[in-house]
């Protein structure tokens, strides 16, 4: 196994539980991991304002944060990205009209604001897991011409398994479509992902892909545990990114401590 050099880690329901907690076993890994001149870098769905919040408590001020996804890779504390994939005018434009002709809610992201179709109890549910304020933009179609990091929808979880296969369907290569919670269905430029921007970054850090390690349990950590040198996926991943990951750890809530320390620390 090559020694890691580089670690990008998915937030919810890898490194944290319950939207907000990390565990202390997860924290002391990942410290430690630093004093070893490992660069930890968050992966997540989240939008970047959320994710600041986790890099300050880790101490990862100097480490560029991936989030919406991989659609943006931007430094903590500043406003413009060093990376971005947005989704193009018109394929956002079509989005937007598939999901009303459907009624799905919608959250639209645009810079740092989340717009969102009404302030029904999907938006307060998404605030509380992230602390991002909704502002209600009714009738999305108001924002034809603009390019966002992300469009999600939320959806009944029984009914989830379908939306996301009639997205994937309808879109094909021309989009990513993919799961990040139970409820939500999340459609993005096709250039971009977590495995992606783990990808840039490694180049841009000079570190080789194989000394890479990516971490995750939803559908939107698969291309991050594959693309990685080194995938994990947490014990209570969905069954594909298990399949992807060269270890599967014991632990859900601590499952990032324990990699860290069986692979990059080589603790026995």
């Amino acid at each position: 196994m090559p020694t890691i050099k580089l670690i990008g880690v998915d937030l919810d329901g890898t490194l944290v539980v319950d939207a907000h907690k990390i565990s202390q076993r997860n924290i002391q890994a990942v410290r430690a991991a630093r004093q070893q001149g490992v660069t930890v870098a968050i992966a997540t769905g989240r939008p970047h304002t959320s994710a600041e919040e986790f890099a300050r408590r880790l101490g990862l001020h100097d480490v560029p944060i991936i989030s919406f996804n991989g659609a943006m890779v931007r430094r903590l504390g500043q406003s413009a990205a060093i990376l971005q994939a947005p989704i193009a005018p018109d394929m956002a434009s079509d989005i937007v009209r598939y999901c009303i002709g459907n009624r799905y809610h919608m959250h639209y992201y645009l810079g740092d604001v989340m717009y969102v179709t009404r302030m029904s109890h999907w938006a307060h549910l998404y605030q509380s897991r992230t602390g991002v304020e909704p502002v209600h933009a009714g009738d999305m179609r108001r924002f034809d011409g603009q390019a966002p990091s992300k469009v999600l929808v939320c959806v009944a979880g029984d009914t989830a398994e379908d939306v996301l296969r009639e997205g994937q369907q309808r879109y094909g290569d021309r989009l990513l479509v993919t799961r990040s919670m139970p409820e939500y269905i999340e459609f993005l430029s096709a250039d971009a992902g977590k495995g992606k921007a783990l990808a840039w970054l490694a180049d841009h850090l000079d570190i080789p892909m194989e000394q890479t390690m990516g971490m995750g349990d939803m559908l939107n950590d698969l291309e991050l545990v594959q693309m990685s040198g080194f995938g994990v996926a947490m014990a209570h991943a969905q069954e594909a990114v298990k399949q992807a990951a060269r270890y599967v750890t014991q632990s859900g809530p601590e499952g990032v401590g324990e990699a860290i320390e069986k692979f990059v620390l080589r603790e026995p």
